[in-house]
């Protein structure tokens, strides 16, 4: 599917239009071959790079081709439970601003209904206002993967974890890499753009391009903590849980010994063979006695070298 928005200083409502004229927003979700052809035949677009967009792997990069600027980035789509981002091609060319997106989300929505003011017009801040919104996807997910690192902080506190609780904080884990992976290297491209090497940069969209990169950074740096804070849960968890293995098994050993004397004694005064008190009719009580006194001295001992 394929729109047409459209805006300027005089009419700042944006407009949906059927064809596309200069200064207009082309946004295409999910297109199909033919879309793309389409695509490719009316804006002079190089096919192979739009293609590009049906790989779910793109990673975040620049291409220059017959001086139309291609910029690859992954926004955040924790819907999908394989890979927690998507990949988005936002094209810069000197008549519009092209955006590709292979499936169907609504991270752009403020921007399509009006809830971020978008003047289709100004073409480099709308390309900063898609980067934003971006932007924006990564960091309310970050918030939200941080309520739940200390739900399952206080949860380990008091319970112990399931089976399921750990592996959802696994993928927790693997998400935040996923994160950096992707905002690593779109830190590099914004860095690139900034530099004012790939599109013009006045003066308004300088110090909104300086947002976002420090928006960027604070992103990726957040991604960090909250990666740091997940391991360091998860290894103190397995510290904890081989503290409680071995605690188990000192208890466990303990018993063993505890329940081998009477074995062993009772053993000894079973043998057919000669054993004192075998005639004395108070033999089993002196046995019962023995046992008794070497289980509370056995526990004595262990208990004074906390082995139980």
């Amino acid at each position: 599917m394929i729109d047409i928005y459209h805006s300027t200083a005089r009419s700042r409502k944006l407009a949906k239009l059927d064809e596309v004229k200069v200064g207009s927003w082309i946004h295409a979700v999910e297109p199909t071959n033919a879309e793309l052809d389409k695509l490719s035949k009316d804006l002079d677009l190089d096919r192979d790079i739009l293609q590009d967009t049906a790989d779910p792997h793109e990673a975040p990069r620049v291409e220059v081709s017959d001086g139309k600027v291609y910029v690859f980035c992954r926004y955040c789509r924790p819907e999908d439970p394989d890979i927690p981002t998507e990949p988005m091609l936002v094209i810069y060319t000197d008549k519009n601003i092209i955006t590709v997106m292979r499936s169907a989300d609504n991270i752009l929505e403020r921007l399509i209904s009006g809830k971020t003011q978008l003047l289709t017009t100004q073409k480099t801040k709308t390309f900063l206002h898609v980067l934003d919104q971006i932007n924006q996807t990564y960091r309310v997910q970050l918030l939200h993967i941080g309520k739940q690192i200390l739900r399952f902080r206080s949860q380990m506190r008091r319970t112990e974890a399931s089976n399921i609780d750990l592996i959802k904080f696994i993928e927790l884990e693997e998400d935040l890499n996923e994160f950096l992976s992707a905002l690593q290297p779109q830190a590099l491209v914004l860095n690139a753009l900034e530099s004012g090497k790939y599109m013009r940069l006045y003066e308004d969209d300088r110090e909104m391009a300086d947002d976002i990169m420090l928006s960027t950074n604070e992103l990726i740096e957040l991604c960090k903590s909250r990666l740091r804070t997940v391991v360091n849960i998860r290894t103190a968890y397995d510290v904890i849980a081989t503290n409680n293995l071995n605690k188990i098994f000192k208890r466990l050993t303990s018993i063993a010994i505890f329940l081998a004397i009477p074995t062993i004694i009772g053993g000894l005064w079973g043998m057919n063979v000669t054993i004192p008190f075998q005639h004395y009719k108070y033999a089993f009580g002196i046995v019962l006695v023995l046992i008794v006194v070497c289980m509370y001295l056995t526990a004595k001992f262990f208990n004074y070298k906390k082995w139980i």
